[in-house]
């Protein structure tokens, strides 16, 4: 496959590669980066199909603007076709899946040949090319190349995909301004050879310790520059951070408006606050807090994923979005089809490629004069994306049918529906995901489904996770290196580790080593002891309590001693 530019310009919708044959096109684009326009967007076609690979960035030496020299080029008798000779250049993808999915459909060799003719720095520099090395410490390349965390996830790690080696989240350290204005660095455990999973790391402490604290500063770190040393020590080879916090009193950031980014999705939240309509004048929608955006982002969410199975299937090892999703949410109550309400207006086969192709189940279910498009893995191969995004009813959210009636569910299981859906529709490969006291909107039962959900959704995308949480339940799925316990002391904030294995752990003894609930009085231990002191005698109020009493009252009941001390 030739890699071409032929001095075309990138729009919105960018055209076919100009070559009837398969090709992959770079179009120029005027983006600035602090004063170097180095972006191209990229058009391909494979086999005679177009392949959407998003944008690449080119910096060549001693030049601000690349689209300029690349026409200077041409103007001299360049054909346009890369590598581009007599000038020193290197490039990287805006994301890591760009190569993946070259990788996919024309093999490693191919995949490898475009990498080499676009001077891909990720591979360049671990091949120790002296003229790709000199660029890489420019800065040009710090501010075009490496502004967005997309293109820096595709410099640490783009060479292993070229080089078919695995891509694991490494461990990191984060700085961050704590409670009592000094700065504390906590060091998180996600690259480990222990045999125990280590996707999920976790904040425990009493309230006001500043668990939540940290996720705040992380964003910020993330999406903008931190100040001082605050922030990630060393940048982490993540490609996204994705929020889930359903706490109407926090205040993450809802998206990216306003930020000068070209990727805008490699920062997501969700939760109970979001960004109304465009106002008249062009400016966004205020931000406000409503019950509508979990159901308008699920409805959305589950059309992306279908967008994204169809994007990526020709990567081999890509995980099915619709699929995981199904599977995922059957273990918390059983369906046969997850659906999105669509505008009456809206003709049903125009959705479809070919709707006579829908052979496993229903095309449309209705409910009265409501109309619902099943968004499953037997239609996810003929829907159209862009139009069933185009003609949903976002705002009803996502509709679960069993025997192709609508079912109930209560409140715990459509939230945890909706995060499901909201999480796999936003998240890519090497992706960290904040969660903010997961317990707040989930009972005992649904926190461990969520937990086990949770971990088969990093596992299929190469993910991880932090969350703050109060919940002794999430703790004692998380083996004790990656558990930090955050504690008020006299001295400061002191972070620690159990000193014991939590990973299947005693929950008592968990919550009386973060909270400490050992020294605490309880409010049945109070009633015991006054109805020991009454009653004279252990033996006297187990005979008095009778069928009321468990194993666990009976031994601490006889394990009190006269009471004088009460």
């Amino acid at each position: 496959m030739k890699v071409r530019y032929l001095g075309r310009r990138s729009s919105r919708r960018n055209p076919a590669p100009e070559s009837s044959e398969d090709s992959l096109e770079l179009l120029w684009d005027n983006w600035d980066d602090f004063g170097f326009k180095t972006s191209f967007g990229v058009t391909c076609r494979i086999d005679g199909e177009l392949v959407e690979l998003g944008g690449i960035r080119l910096l060549i030496s001693e030049r601000a603007t690349s689209y300029k020299v690349l026409d200077e080029l041409r103007q001299t008798g360049w054909d346009g076709v890369f590598p581009a000779p007599g000038i020193d250049y290197v490039s990287l993808p805006s994301e890591i899946t760009f190569y993946q999915q070259l990788k996919a459909q024309l093999g490693g060799d191919a995949a490898l040949k475009i990498a080499t003719a676009l001077r891909d720095a990720s591979l360049l520099v671990r091949r120790l090319d002296d003229k790709a090395t000199a660029l890489v410490k420019t800065e040009g390349f710090e501010n075009s190349l490496q502004r967005e965390r997309g293109s820096i996830a595709a410099y640490l790690n783009g060479w292993k995909v070229l080089e078919n080696l695995a891509i694991a989240t490494k461990n990191f350290e984060f700085s961050f301004e704590d409670v009592f204005e000094s700065e504390s660095t906590v060091a998180f455990d996600f690259d480990s050879e222990s045999l125990l999973p280590h996707d999920i790391n976790v904040l425990i402490g009493p309230n006001g310790a500043g668990k939540s604290r940290v996720l705040h500063q992380m964003v910020d770190a993330w999406i903008g520059p931190t100040e001082g040393t605050h922030g990630f020590r060393e940048p982490p080879n993540l490609s996204q951070v994705v929020v889930v916090s359903y706490s109407p009193f926090e205040r993450f950031p809802v998206d990216m408006v306003g930020l000068q980014v070209q990727d805008k999705d490699v920062y997501r939240y969700f939760g109970f606050r979001g960004r109304g309509k465009e106002r008249s004048d062009g400016k966004p929608g205020a931000i406000r807090l409503s019950h509508e955006f979990p159901r308008k982002n699920a409805a959305q969410a589950i059309i992306a994923c279908v967008a994204d199975d169809q994007k990526f299937k020709a990567i081999t090892d890509w995980a099915r979005k619709i699929s995981t999703m199904e599977a995922v949410l059957r273990t918390a109550f059983d369906f046969d089809y997850a659906a999105v309400e669509i505008d009456p207006q809206k003709r049903v086969r125009s959705l479809y490629l070919s709707a006579e192709n829908v052979t496993d189940g229903p095309t449309v279910a209705k409910v009265g004069d409501r109309r619902y498009v099943p968004v499953a893995a037997h239609t996810m191969a003929q829907l159209q994306p862009s139009r069933l995004i185009d003609a949903c009813l976002a705002e009803t959210g996502v509709a679960f049918f069993k025997d192709d009636a609508p079912i109930e569910l209560s409140s715990g299981q459509r939230l945890f529906a909706y995060i499901v859906i909201n999480l796999l529709g936003a998240i890519r490969r090497n992706s960290l995901v904040l969660i903010d006291e997961p317990e707040l909107f989930l009972h005992p039962t649904l926190e461990i489904q969520f937990v086990e959900m949770l971990k088969e959704i990093l596992a299929s995308f190469n993910s991880k996770a932090l969350l703050a949480t109060h919940s002794e339940v999430i703790v004692r799925v998380v083996p004790a290196d990656c558990v930090h316990v955050f504690q008020r002391t006299d001295d400061g904030l002191v972070i620690s580790k159990p000193p014991f294995q939590t990973f299947g752990g005693d929950i008592q003894r968990i919550s009386s080593y973060v909270f400490g609930d050992n020294v605490v009085s309880k409010p049945f231990e109070k009633w015991l002891k006054r109805k020991y002191r009454e009653l004279g005698s252990a033996d006297a109020l187990i005979e008095a309590m009778g069928d009321d009493l468990n194993e666990e009252l009976i031994v601490q009941i006889k394990a009190m001693k006269g009471g004088a001390e009460w």
